[in-house]
């Protein structure tokens, strides 16, 4: 997918737009996980949201290309199932189109919400849904993940880490995606 087409998806808008509602205010910290470039920390620049961003992504090229762009945030090279932050540490965390890449999910979320003081927003392009895929796809450079996980456990997951879970729709280039909106359980 092209910058172009990864800026402009219409999940973002529906991101932001939650985001703002729950934070348009006030300043607040926001993990975002997965960043390959600046289109989230743009989308809310963009909407007048005060701030504090840090992206993490696995590809070192990708981390050093942010911090590049936008040297104002934090940009960290870290995988989403081994977070080095400490408990509670952002207000939101969210996991845009990570998670389909990824051997299995379970881990990665635990991380998502521990981290979370309050919400964590996933976005799936390979919408869960019976019956579960597993796919590798080998590459050039080793492999790489393309699953689309089963509806039932995953969601059960979420619920059971979440006050409330709101599972949004966004139809986009001949595919649905899902946004999970979910509210972190009160320890």
């Amino acid at each position: 997918m092209s910058e172009e087409s990864r800026a402009g998806h219409p999940s973002h808008a529906v991101v932001t737009e939650r985001i703002a509602a729950l934070h348009g205010e006030e300043p607040f910290e926001l993990l975002d996980c997965g960043v390959i470039s600046t289109v989230t920390y743009r989308h809310l620049l963009t909407a007048g949201l005060e701030v504090d961003y840090t992206g993490i992504d696995i590809n070192e090229a990708a981390i050093d290309d942010c911090r590049g762009l936008h040297p104002e945030a934090r940009w960290e090279q870290m995988s989403v199932t081994d977070l080095t932050f400490p408990e509670g540490s952002f207000d939101v965390v969210n996991c845009r189109h990570v998670l389909e890449s990824l051997p299995y999910y379970e881990t990665a979320v635990r991380e998502l919400f521990r981290v979370s003081r309050r919400t964590v927003v996933i976005c799936m392009f390979q919408v869960p849904r019976e019956t579960e895929v597993l796919l590798r796809r080998e590459t050039a450079d080793g492999y790489i993940w393309l699953n689309r996980y089963a509806a039932g456990p995953f969601e059960a997951l979420l619920h059971s880490l979440s006050e409330s879970v709101e599972i949004i729709d966004v139809p986009a280039d001949h595919r649905r995606n899902q946004v999970y909106l979910c509210t972190k359980r009160s320890a």
